[in-house]
């Protein structure tokens, strides 16, 4: 009778009285393909964005899905699947590929029920040998698991979970809609919020001092409420701002300087100068003289002098004191503003 094989790993199961003077041979093969499922290594390049099946064998250790640990290199330039043997199977796959790609194991196939694994991580694989050939990721399956120290995530260390409950992380994706007991908040926390309602976790504070308040920024202790008039009622319309006139009568006390006029200063004139000799007149003698500023004294009597003075302006300084003064009244409307207020404080995190 021939040999048959098993159905995951492929060993040789020798049929009585076969492999006469290879029975040894056989047996030892068999032992290297139990040696290469439990602990062997292959570096496999699955690079482009091509599909790639692992060759598989009867009994066959160098077959490349006969291999415990399978690291996968290359850079990806598409989506791909790398298909594993149909039967019951595990195996820890390193996806030490590049590119911005998806990297899928699959049972031949069975493509449909494959899995994507992280780029940069070792993922535990396993297909549970059913009609379907469902891929798993072990570490996805793990359920509740106790660690005694501990355990860090990431290339850097970014997730960290610690043994005495603390957990260190250095970014929080998604909206934390289902997280419980981790609210950044204590409870009893107040925040302005600028929407229709409260947001989910918070509760609405209804007091009746908030309503129609306006918000004061206070260095002291803050949370109290003051104030009586409603923001609404105080700027709820526009206020209109009027002109009054004001008179102003009294009586102001003081002196005024002396100022001695300069001949600029005076107004324009002349001076009439009598003449001897003229009828009537025994003035200035200007007999045999000639003429004298346009007159001919001996005929003409008075005569003139030449005019002087500019007729300019001058100014007398004056100072006093307002003795009295009163004022006219006008009455003017001025809204109370004790404007309603909710109190409120600026502050940093830590």
């Amino acid at each position: 009778m021939a040999s048959t094989y098993s159905s995951n790993l492929k060993l040789e199961k020798m049929a009585t009285g076969a492999n006469a003077n290879t029975w040894g041979t056989n047996t030892n093969n068999n032992l290297d393909v139990l040696d290469a499922f439990g602990a062997g290594y292959l570096a496999k390049s699955v690079a482009g964005s091509a599909n790639i099946t692992l060759t598989t064998g009867n009994a066959d250790p160098s077959a490349e899905a006969a291999n415990k640990v399978i690291e996968l290199t290359g850079a990806l330039t598409g989506a791909i699947s790398v298909f594993v043997p149909a039967v019951e199977g595990e195996y820890v796959f390193f996806n030490n590929t590049t590119g911005s790609h998806n990297l899928k194991i699959s049972a031949t196939g069975h493509d449909a029920n494959g899995i994507v694994i992280a780029q940069g991580a070792y993922s535990h694989v396993y297909n549970d040998g059913t009609a379907n050939y469902k891929m798993y990721n072990a570490v996805d399956k793990l359920g509740a698991t106790t660690f005694k120290g501990d355990v860090t995530a990431g290339d850097s260390g970014e997730i960290i979970l610690r043994g005495n409950g603390a957990v260190t992380a250095t970014t929080f994706v998604g909206s934390g809609a289902n997280l419980t007991g981790v609210d950044p908040f204590p409870s009893g926390t107040k925040q302005v919020f600028y929407q229709a309602s409260a947001p989910t976790g918070w509760t609405q504070d209804t007091a009746a001092a908030l309503g129609n308040a306006a918000l004061r920024v206070v260095v002291g202790t803050g949370g109290g409420t003051g104030g009586s008039d409603t923001f609404q009622t105080t700027f709820g319309s526009s206020r209109t701002t009027e002109s009054k006139s004001l008179t102003v009568s009294g009586s102001v006390a003081g002196t005024v300087g002396g100022h001695t006029l300069s001949t600029p200063e005076i107004a324009s004139h002349s001076h009439p100068v009598p003449a001897s000799g003229a009828p009537g007149n025994s003035g200035l003698n200007v007999t045999n003289r000639g003429s004298f500023a346009g007159n001919n004294p001996t005929t003409e009597g008075n005569f003139n002098t030449g005019n002087a003075g500019g007729g300019g302006s001058h100014t007398h300084p004056f100072s006093g004191t307002l003795t009295s003064a009163t004022t006219g009244s006008s009455s003017f409307t001025i809204p109370a503003m004790d404007i309603k207020h909710a109190n409120v404080i600026i502050a940093a995190k830590d």
